[in-house]
């Protein structure tokens, strides 16, 4: 479940990261965890730091953090991208029908 996103920008445009942790089921160690607040500083720091750092080899690359959204904003980025996939399928469906 999502708890937080990292907000970034690499050459391409906006590059999201999202946070999140597994559901109760599969691991209760995280059952009080809401939020990336409720994580250790130095956690939320190494990861930020990963992400900061991750494309240093590639050449002409670049990626710039702008900070944490919350979980609800985790959540909608969700939400869009899987509506953006949905309406990706039915393009590609319509270019089918119209093809056969």
């Amino acid at each position: 479940r999502p708890i937080g996103v990292l907000k970034m920008e690499d050459e391409a445009g906006g590059d999201e990261k999202i946070l999140a942790v597994p559901v109760d089921k599969l691991n209760p160690y995280y059952t009080d965890i809401a939020s990336y607040r409720q994580l250790p500083a130095i956690l939320v720091e190494q990861i930020e730091h990963f992400f900061t750092r991750y494309k240093d080899l590639e050449k002409n690359k670049s990626v710039t953090v702008k900070g944490w959204g919350d979980a609800g904003e985790a959540a909608e980025l969700i939400a869009a991208g899987m509506r953006a996939h949905q309406d990706k399928l039915k393009a590609a469906a319509g270019k089918a029908a119209n093809a056969a």
